[in-house]
């Protein structure tokens, strides 16, 4: 067998290679991902033995870049002790088996004679035309899009990282669209948004009795959505007992309902997201360091708007699209005083606060192309977190300064009744 050997640590390197020469292989060695790739690119091997961490460009990554350009070459991850919860998981983005150092010799001849005689490389396969409900640039969002593509028909977990407003859920949804389980159901929970009891029983079902207000049985997501997918949002909101609960189900696939001892299996993929440092918190106890290792076999990192501002252009178009039905316009593009407005701003709301803005623009604009002048201050702490209630005197004031003064047509524009306009007025003290 042709065989390399990638790995940072040269003595290391020089012991596989004396064992496995010894037993009649010729061996290839790589320091770091980029040369293995290189080496991939110009040899033809029966498998590879790949160091999970290395400086310049780890495990993960060179086995994801191999599978995205083709190479289907049979991978046995070799890892310390600490790492071997995501060399377990790797073998789920197509490595064929893993070893923990100091390698035994016999059980490396085992798992070479054992992977090149299986196909478990070849189960899983890049998505090429990748189905996404958004929109997006090659060096923006396309980079993070790239990486889905190699883990979204895998059944590996996905925890989605990034500020409030990137567009977590819509990631986490494409995720699902482009697995083996699309036909199958997607549900979604907030964790921040309902207290410990309500999300347990909301995730794991209750049995009548269980609890004062539990009238009948109630199945959980995790029945609902068997066979499918669950996402769970801000994840680190979960507390201490249902973080077990969680873990248990990833580890073994089963739980039960609260107030039952039946157990229930269940086979769902876990994609979960959080605006939180999960690491850090797992460091402090603040969050399970075994649940956080579960959930982080495939780390996607959204990035802020603010550093793909190169997408701000289709994003407003998009938007546009969106809601121009839903206000009734006939607005079919964005002027580029408009555009330039947008591009010095920092977007401390990201994707939901540019959302916000343009339908803003929307309602107070009466032509076919947004102005810079349907805009409020941007750069100000008042413009963060920006939402349309938030703003209501400033879209009143504009809404009549377009109509000049008529009411009603103010009233048009803002899409509420005249009275309550009369009302608003008087609310925000504004000269009727």
């Amino acid at each position: 067998m042709n065989i390399l050997i990638v790995d940072d640590e040269q003595n290391h390197r020089l012991m596989l290679k004396l064992h496995l020469e010894d037993a009649g292989h010729t061996t290839n060695e790589a320091a770091n991902g980029m040369e293995a790739l290189s080496l991939m690119e110009k040899i033809s091997f029966d498998a590879v033995l790949l160091d999970m961490k290395m400086d310049i460009m780890d495990g993960i990554t060179t086995l994801g870049m191999m599978r995205q350009r083709g190479i289907e070459t049979p991978v046995i991850i070799i890892t310390a002790f600490s790492t071997v919860k995501t060399a377990v998981e790797a073998m789920k983005l197509g490595a064929a088996d893993y070893l923990t150092k100091p390698v035994d010799i016999q059980a490396l001849f085992e798992a070479l004679t054992n992977c090149t005689t299986s196909n478990a490389a070849c189960e899983y396969a890049p998505v090429e035309g990748y189905v996404f409900g958004g929109v997006y640039s090659a060096t923006g969002l396309g980079c993070v899009i790239n990486h889905l593509k190699l883990v979204a028909p895998t059944d590996a977990t996905v925890l989605v990282l990034g500020e409030s407003g990137t567009g977590k859920e819509l990631v986490a949804r494409s995720v699902h669209d482009n697995s083996r389980r699309k036909d199958k159901p997607y549900l979604a929970i907030n964790c921040a948004a309902l207290s410990e009891n309500i999300i347990e029983s909301e995730l794991f079902g209750h049995v009548k009795g269980a609890f004062t207000t539990a009238v009948k049985d109630k199945a959980g997501l995790f029945e609902a959505a068997d066979g499918g997918t669950l996402f769970l949002d801000e994840i680190g909101e979960l507390s201490q007992t249902v973080q077990a609960k969680l873990l248990r189900v990833l580890q073994e696939g089963t739980f039960e309902r609260v107030g039952d001892t039946k157990t229930i299996k269940t086979d769902v993929r876990i994609i979960a997201a959080t605006n939180k440092n999960l690491k850090k918190l797992s460091e402090t106890g603040n969050f399970r360091e075994d649940l956080y290792f579960r959930l982080a076999v495939f780390p996607v990192e959204i990035p802020p708007l603010r550093d793909r501002k190169e997408e701000l252009p289709a994003l407003v178009k998009f938007f546009i699209e969106k809601h121009s039905k839903r206000f009734g316009k006939l607005v079919k593009s964005a002027d580029d005083a408009y555009l330039r407005a947008l591009k010095n701003y920092s977007f401390p709301g990201n994707i939901r606060e540019l959302e916000n803005l343009v339908e803003r623009s929307m309602i107070l604009t009466t032509s076919q192309k947004l102005e810079a002048s349907t805009l409020p201050p941007l750069g100000t702490k008042q413009a963060a977190g920006l939402s349309i209630r938030d703003n209501e005197r400033e879209l009143i004031v504009k809404a009549l300064q377009k109509t000049g003064g008529n009411k009603s047509k103010a009233a048009e524009i803002l899409e509420i009744s005249r009275r309550t306009l009369h009302n608003k007025l008087k609310e925000f003290d504004i000269e009727d």
